[in-house]
């Protein structure tokens, strides 16, 4: 799932979007010297045919303030603990914000199949708009455009720009009925998403469309061993050996057999990291287990259980059969488990009041007008939680594990 391949198709598809803001530039604004926005009336019909079911989006749009505050105070109950975590185990803590970027083997970002990536994005930033657009017409805030663009000129994003005078004039509820709806939707989708890929997954297991791996290779501990001479990770997970992929415990055997002592082995993981072993001899390792491979000591098998599975879509246990049906519905399988993983992700993050680019910054600052009156103090209120929750989600991100493995 991760390759060479997968950067390849990112770096081309980031030089497409370039150039083709360079062609078009005419037609984009630049705002911010970051963000480059073609403004249209792209979408504005279909937002208006769905702003006339009203009660059924006052229910929902409603629903919706309640989960953002509901995820603020749930995510901080979550992270506030887990900082603490990460702050005294900065080195064996993993941080708990990513950026999801197509690209794999960059430290400090999570690596998305290029393809899945760009559907997942153009979907959810489509209907987090969206959301907006039909929520604020329901509520007589019209819309002056919508539209597409692209942050720093290659991450795509889309917009509606509502009547800033009509959206100052609306309720506090209708003002946080509108700004939560985007992100409620993209936490909806990638619920959605996860359920539908259960139901998948079970499918493919029960059909017999996938292939289980019945084992998978690890890195023993064995001291004095060659994976403990090599300093390799402990258990670490290998699929390949010497660039042979194994899907049955006989071709792992096989592919160890060979192995003389003084060889060298290469053995590959599931990010596709080759570690390069020299092999020893050992007449102290019980040659009646799988301790002990050929001449290779400090490898031993362990069983992967037949299960429905959660992540295997992007790990190295699982694979799609040669029928064209299993390859399909495994590419879709995939596609449910990325667009679960981004949607819920991109809706909470957006939730939050952080940089002062989430709906969370204005959300917060709606919300604190309930009980401050007072302009100043309000913005000033609302300056310091965006400062606070900025800083605080930044040293929860890789950067922040660097920062305190420094400190330690």
């Amino acid at each position: 799932m991760y390759s060479n391949e997968n950067n390849i198709g990112a770096l081309i598809l980031v030089l497409i979007i370039i150039a083709f803001v360079i062609v078009y530039r005419k037609r984009f604004s630049i705002e911010g010297k970051i963000l480059f926005i073609y403004r249209s009336k792209l979408g504005l019909k279909v937002m208006e045919r769905i702003s006339k079911y009203k009660r059924a989006i006052n229910v929902y749009s409603t629903i919706g303030v309640a989960v953002a505050f509901g995820s603020i105070a749930y995510m901080l109950y979550l992270l506030i603990p887990y900082f603490s975590l990460m702050f005294y185990h900065p080195t064996t803590t993993l941080a708990a914000f990513y950026p999801v970027l197509p690209f794999n083997g960059i430290p400090g970002v999570l690596g998305v199949p290029v393809l899945y990536w760009l559907i997942a994005i153009i979907l959810l930033v489509a209907v987090h708009e969206a959301s907006h657009g039909f929520v604020a017409l329901s509520k007589k805030i019209k819309l002056k455009s919508s539209g597409f663009g692209f942050f720093l000129a290659f991450l795509p994003l889309a917009f509606v720009e509502p009547n800033e005078k009509q959206f100052e004039k609306a309720s506090k509820l209708n003002k946080l009925r509108v700004l939560s709806a985007g992100s409620f939707t993209n936490i909806i989708i990638g619920l959605i998403a996860f359920g539908l890929y259960i139901l998948l997954s079970n499918f493919l297991i029960s059909a017999g469309l996938i292939t289980f791996s019945p084992l998978i290779l690890h890195i023993g501990s064995a001291v004095a061993g060659p994976a403990y001479l090599m300093h390799l990770p402990q258990n670490l997970s290998v699929v390949k050996i010497n660039g042979q992929s194994f899907y049955s415990s006989t071709q792992a055997l096989n592919l160890m057999r060979g192995v003389q002592p003084g060889q060298y082995v290469n053995l590959t993981n599931a990010s596709g990291t080759v570690f390069s072993i020299k092999s020893i001899f050992s007449t102290t390792i019980n040659s009646s287990t799988h301790s002990y491979i050929g001449n290779f000591t400090g490898v031993f098998l362990t069983a992967v259980k037949e299960q429905p599975f959660l992540i295997n879509p992007i790990s190295s246990t699982v694979f799609p059969t040669s029928a064209w049906n299993s390859q399909v519905l495994y590419w879709i399988d995939g596609l449910l488990l990325w667009l679960f993983l981004i949607g819920l992700g991109l809706g909470l993050a957006n939730i939050l009041p952080i940089f002062y680019i989430t709906d969370g910054c204005k959300i917060v600052n709606v919300g604190l007008s309930y009980v401050i009156k007072d302009k100043k103090k309000l913005m000033a209120v609302t300056n310091y939680i965006i400062i606070a929750f900025s800083i605080f989600v930044l040293l929860l991100t890789p950067l922040g594990s660097y920062l305190f493995a420094l400190i330690k």
